[in-house]
């Protein structure tokens, strides 16, 4: 039931995304990622090293599962840029990608999914009263999937296909699992401030209020399926289908019509009303700096009892950041656009031609109903949690540019509720950062703390990318994760302060010289 969805997410995925990670921890703890770091804590936005930071683009990918195993003998990397050798291609030219290419763990365990799109559009932060306070503007388009509590031969089937011969001959039964995907836009406002500030103790807080736009919705949740894979005589029993013989589930879903009606009228972008769906979000941390050293940075030569600290430079030994992200939902409500299915013992054949070629979502689902012999799907609203998650990190300054950064990141929504789900992490990552370069190496647990990966990350002048998995990127071993980020940013760096004395009378400005009557 899942299979020709599933796939046609993913091809969208990977082919439009070219790779990318969930939660840039190669980038984000610097003291120079601007925007980029407001999304692991919104207090960061206070006391930044820049007066002005923009970014103008950014791409973040992540893919992480339990079932498959990359096991192609080319990378990742030079599959989705094209760049395979003659070897791979048939006489047409076409790269060739057998199913073996993707490697299963077979356990008997539930099988997992997890992969997600943000693209990081223009974004704005200013710094106020000296740096004291802080404000932020961000935009972003997102993409999320979640395929969770899926039964191992289901899983063979979604990634090998009724062609895969091993599942042939065999009747599967009780069969089970959910497919959660979700696209949205978000833009939102972030302030913070300093709060606390006692020489050494330093402590700064933030909070963004993010406005949701639901773009598209498509939930499948498979109760209870018995079904065998038979030969097809429409294809001269040379293709198999699916023969279901029982099925219990609900489907929810966008129509095309949905996707289409994104619009510049603020009744769609920005009040919601008639886009399929919208909901807000809150972002809520505080960061807490040890400043050991604070004499180093603070200039003499103003008022003693208010000396100015250089805003431009780092004065931690160590800073703790914890912060609760994406703590909302996103309500599907326009049931001109949204449906509904329920089966309830139902069946029938899921044959190939049904569902191919791909044309969209509403043939999709209507060829569905047609096959099991559905009820007509009716008009629905949904609501579905955002990704809500605890973050935490410690960075420590070993000398004023080498810093080493711990990071964790866990969900706070249950895998099996069929909400949306960040993803899990655990890091650790030094890095060598100076404010117009930087170069980290990340060492992460991601996929459910069960995967081990060693990524590379920098910054040069506007643009930073990196992966924090360079084995799914680049074919060490057999990955079951991958990641890639990249983007073009830039800022006005906060101007040191100097302990020179002002000189007596002050100097005119040019300007003033120039047309000064003579």
């Amino acid at each position: 039931m899942v299979r020709l969805f599933l796939w046609g997410i993913l091809i969208l995925l990977f082919t439009a995304s070219k790779g990318l990670a969930q939660h840039l921890q190669g980038i984000a703890p610097g003291n120079y990622a601007g925007t980029n770091s407001l999304y692991h804590n919104p207090a960061f936005v206070a006391d930044s090293r820049y007066s002005v930071f923009g970014n103008l683009v950014g791409l973040n990918y992540y893919v992480g599962n339990n079932h498959v195993k990359w096991d192609a003998p080319y990378s990742f990397a030079s599959f989705v840029t094209n760049s395979t050798g003659d070897q791979y291609r048939n006489d047409q030219g076409k790269l060739v990608f057998p199913r073996k290419y993707l490697d299963q763990k077979l356990n008997g365990n539930l099988k997992y999914l997890n992969t997600g799109l943000d693209v990081r559009l223009p974004s704005l932060m200013i710094s106020l009263k000296k740096g004291k306070m802080g404000l932020g503007f961000n935009t972003r388009a997102r993409t999320l999937l979640h395929l969770s509590q899926t039964t191992e031969p289901l899983a063979q089937l979604i990634r090998g296909s009724t062609q895969d011969t091993t599942l042939h001959k065999q009747m599967f039964r009780n069969q089970s699992g959910k497919l959660a995907a979700n696209i949205f836009g978000e833009y939102s406002l972030t302030f913070g401030a300093v709060v606390y500030d006692a020489e050494t103790d330093f402590l700064k807080f933030g909070v963004t209020v993010k406005r949701v736009i639901g773009l598209s919705q498509n939930h499948i949740n498979i109760q209870k399926a018995d079904y065998e894979l038979v030969p097809d005589p429409a294809y001269g029993n040379l293709r198999y289908m699916t023969a279901v013989s029982s099925l219990d589930g609900d489907t929810r879903y966008t129509t095309d019509d949905g996707i289409r009606s994104s619009s510049l009228n603020p009744e769609w972008w920005l009040l919601g009303k008639s886009a399929p769906g919208s909901g807000w979000a809150l972002d809520i941390g505080a960061v807490y700096e040890y400043r050991p050293n604070i004499q180093r940075y603070r200039n003499f030569s103003g008022p003693a009892d208010s000396p100015r600290r250089d805003p431009s430079v780092n004065k931690y030994l160590y800073r703790i950041a914890a912060s609760i992200t994406d703590a909302g939902f996103l309500n599907f409500h326009n049931s001109y656009y949204n449906y509904a299915q329920s089966a309830s013992n139902v069946a029938g054949n899921l044959d190939y031609g049904s569902f191919n070629p791909w044309r969209g979502f509403d043939n999709f689902y209507q060829a569905l109903e047609n096959n099991l012999g559905l009820p007509a799907a009716v008009p629905s609203k949904a609501r579905t949690l955002m990704p809500m998650a605890f973050q935490a990190s410690i960075d420590y300054r070993y000398t004023d540019n080498i810093f080493v950064n711990a990071m964790l990141v866990t969900p706070l929504t249950k895998a099996r509720s069929g909400n949306m789900r960040q993803e899990s992490l655990l890091s650790v990552v030094p890095r060598y950062e100076h404010r117009w370069f930087e170069i980290s190496l990340p060492v992460s647990l991601m996929n459910h703390y069960r995967s081990l990966g060693i990524g590379l990350a920098g910054r040069a002048g506007p643009l930073w990318l990196g992966t924090d998995h360079l084995g799914g990127l680049f074919n060490i071993g057999k990955p079951k994760a991958l990641s890639f980020y990249a983007g073009l940013s830039m800022g006005i760096y906060q101007r040191p302060l100097t302990d020179e004395i002002p000189c007596w009378p002050p100097k005119e400005r040019f300007f003033r010289r120039l047309f000064r009557s003579r």
